[in-house]
């Protein structure tokens, strides 16, 4: 099953994934490993459709939701605030791809 461009969107636009992408972008530009990227934050805002439709990622997204329906009485499930979802090796792979 190919990544929808629903959940490619959702990622791209979800807080808590804009907010892991920037600390990881920030801790590689801060060791050097991303010379592309000089402005973590601006780089992940221009870019959040390009990181958010990685390979896989939509997949990811997508099960978590299937695996975590709304249960009344309970906040909503976030699977940008699960890392066992989109992971943190994930989006290290991603920013060092991207990065360079």
């Amino acid at each position: 099953m190919a990544d929808s461009y629903l959940s490619i969107a959702n990622i791209a636009g979800n807080n808590f994934m804009h907010q892991r992408m920037v600390a990881c972008a920030t801790q590689q530009a801060h060791l050097g490993s991303t010379p592309g990227i000089e402005d973590p934050g601006v780089w992940v805002s221009q870019n959040s459709y390009l990181w958010a439709s990685s390979p896989g990622w939509g997949e990811k997204w997508d099960y978590a939701l299937a695996t975590h329906p709304p249960i009344e009485g309970q906040p909503l499930y976030d699977p940008g605030q699960d890392a066992a979802v989109i992971t943190d090796a994930d989006i290290l792979a991603t920013v060092q791809a991207l990065g360079t």
